[in-house]
């Protein structure tokens, strides 16, 4: 329970681990902290210096011996107050692209192709289209998603048994900017994906390959808008690549 609150906050699981075990040790050597968190990993350093940074641990050197302790625990309120901060200024930072965004999309004068999609048929046949693009060469950009509990089990098996074993068989290249909440859900994406984390999820999912935009808005009935426009595909690849640099490995 613990443990799920501080990884829906944003600590990595590693980082939730640590830090409980050092609220059980007490001041601790780093060796003693793997032990009791269980971890086999050799990072245990980074580990603690994340925590560090977000005021979570403190370090002494006692008898040339490096000892970590564990923050009051209500200093993950203000680590939280933190975040809410910084999605904010986030927030803010994308209000003012989209309107520039826009302006790029109707300041063209090529020809776009728009078609909507609705309920899980359309949605199928929506994400299937994608298909015709999918090569070694090309890139497959999502963002906007959130954790798979936010999605529908008929949703959710449509990716995981139809889409994505596509995908991957056309080794395309994929990036994915993705809720935190989903941080430990790497084993449900393509084995090729390349994923960032972002402290915040949408309701809409945006997915560009080639000349193609999907912009599903994830509710009871699912609607899909595709435009198929290479101005308006690269407008929507620019935010993805701002968001790209804020967002955590």
């Amino acid at each position: 329970m613990i443990e799920q609150i501080l990884l829906d906050i944003g600590l990595t699981n590693y980082e939730s681990r640590v830090y409980l075990a050092l609220l059980d040790l007490g001041k601790s050597t780093s060796g003693e902290i793997l032990k009791k968190a269980e971890l086999r990993t050799g990072k245990i350093y980074e580990i603690l210096d994340s925590l560090e940074k977000k005021g979570l641990v403190s370090s002494i050197v006692e008898s040339g011996v490096k000892k970590f302790s564990a923050a009051d625990p209500k200093r993950v309120y203000d680590y939280l107050e933190e975040k809410k901060s910084k999605i904010k200024v986030q927030e803010q930072n994308l209000k003012k692209i989209i309107p520039e965004i826009v302006s790029k999309i109707n300041s063209k004068k090529e020809k776009v192709n728009i078609e909507i999609f609705t309920g899980m048929k359309g949605l199928k046949t929506s994400y299937y289209r994608q298909l015709d693009y999918c090569n070694p060469k090309n890139t497959i950009y999502v963002f906007g998603i959130l954790a798979s509990r936010y999605y529908s089990k008929e949703w959710y098996d449509f990716f995981k048994y139809n889409l994505r074993p596509k995908r991957e068989k056309t080794r395309v290249k994929i990036r994915k900017i993705i809720n935190v909440l989903g941080i430990n859900e790497k084993q449900d994406h393509e084995k090729q994906a390349k994923i960032r984390y972002l402290p915040y999820g949408s309701p809409l999912v945006i997915t560009v390959i080639g000349p193609l935009t999907l912009l599903t808005i994830l509710q009871e009935d699912q609607i899909t808008i595709v435009v198929e426009s290479e101005d308006v595909a690269k407008s929507f690849i620019e935010q993805f690549e701002l968001l790209w640099k804020i967002a955590r490995p």
